[in-house]
């Protein structure tokens, strides 16, 4: 890498007390994030709070506010939900299933207990329905029946849970079924809840069902069925975004919950609180830390040029590199910093690429501490030179010439 000769310096209003932490396709093996499975605390919030367990994060910045026993193994209830929907979403985004499409319901998962829709045996429900009613009213039913429908089986459809898990870094968590009914080996934690939550949180499909509050699910035989929200932060919080609770005797009161105002975007996340009314409490005093204290700024965008690179053996002779995706700075408000950004370009890029390939980095360090790296991408596909376009891009030059 070569180290260009411009360095930004931006100046935000900010702690310098506060430790960088970053999500983890943000993170660089120097920087600070790097310390620990993928996040790292910053000074922690002024909290006290009885439930077992407990993560605060800004999820625009990945930032740490909050940790309590954040990496225990527990188990999470019906927040493994989370991930459930997160495989269907991304059975949508790969066109294995549509949302209009209609599923036929099993014995099996027409049977299932605890929260449910009530599905009836044997008749086809759509999709979309069946996803606002996990959604709604965590109900495991609908959860079975889509994972019948996706994956063959529960069992199969597990399996992509757990490697999704795997591939998102959540190093102590096990999934047994979809719905978080109590099970042997099943566990997670706090700080991968939050993980899970911010991977659907970038579903195009997420949003669309988080912040309804009652909705009546007809049946294919006419028989409705009154759904309520088990997030009541849905109804009552500034700001919400959406959310999943969970409840066993052996979990306790859980839920993770997300909110934005502006650019920040806290996400909570309690396991084990005494009561229904306590998960709701404690996250919302932990989300309203963040909003009270904390502003975000953006230091890169991914939608301005960073940067032009020559290139080699292209029709081409140069492209503007963009950063891959944007960085934004959690700063305490009334406070100072300067975080420099350095932009590194790679040494001889040479075509073909794609705009996928790294060409280069963004730097951003705080008091001489890497606290990111960004990929520094095109926004095309560059071909190599055939002979063809290689007498034209002579011929192009002499005509200008």
């Amino acid at each position: 890498m070569r180290k260009l000769s411009l360095l930004i310096l931006v100046l935000l209003m900010g702690c310098s007390s506060v430790i960088g932490g970053l999500l983890l396709d943000s993170c660089c093996d120097t920087c600070e994030c790097a310390a620990t499975n993928g996040y790292i605390t910053v000074d922690e919030a002024p909290l006290t709070l009885t439930s077992k367990s407990a993560f605060l994060m800004e999820a625009n910045s990945g930032r740490v506010l909050f940790a309590k026993d954040a990496d225990k193994q527990l188990p999470i209830a019906s927040m493994v939900k989370i991930t459930t929907l997160a495989v269907i979403y991304d059975a949508l985004e790969a066109g294995e299933i549509t949302l209009d499409e209609k599923i036929m319901v099993s014995r099996n998962a027409s049977g299932m207990g605890g929260s449910q829709a009530f599905l009836d045996f044997d008749c086809e429900y759509v999709v979309d329905d069946l996803i606002k009613s996990i959604i709604i009213a965590s109900a495991n039913d609908s959860c079975v029946a889509l994972a019948e429908r996706i994956a063959g089986s529960e069992t199969e459809f597990v399996d992509r849970m757990n490697t999704l898990a795997q591939k998102l870094g959540m190093v102590n968590t096990n999934y047994v079924n979809v719905t978080g009914l109590p099970a042997v080996g099943a566990y997670s934690t706090a700080a991968d809840v939050a993980k899970i939550y911010a991977y659907t949180m970038k579903s195009p499909y997420y949003g669309r069902h988080e912040l309804t509050w009652m909705y009546d699910l007809t049946h294919p035989c006419g028989r409705v069925t009154g759904l309520t929200n088990t997030n009541r932060h849905a109804r009552f919080f500034d700001g919400v975004t959406g959310g999943k609770t969970g409840f066993t005797t052996e979990a306790g009161h859980c839920l993770a919950v997300s909110a934005t105002r502006g650019d920040l975007k806290p996400i909570a996340v309690v396991i084990g609180a005494p009561d229904s009314k306590t998960r709701f409490a404690e996250s919302g005093d932990m989300m309203n830390y963040i909003f009270g204290s904390y502003k975000n700024e953006l230091i890169v965008s991914k939608e301005t040029v960073m940067a032009t690179a020559k290139i080699k053996n292209a029709f081409v002779d140069k492209v503007d590199l963009f950063a891959r995706n944007d960085f934004f700075d959690l700063v305490k408000k009334g406070e100072k910093v300067k975080p420099v950004v350095q932009i590194e370009i790679n040494e001889g890029i040479k075509a073909p690429f794609t705009n996928t390939d790294a060409l280069g980095k963004v730097v951003v360090t705080r008091n001489g501490k890497a606290v990111a790296e960004v990929d520094l991408v095109a926004r095309e596909d560059i071909d190599g030179l055939t002979y063809w376009t290689s007498v034209q891009k002579v011929i192009s030059k002499f005509k200008i010439a």
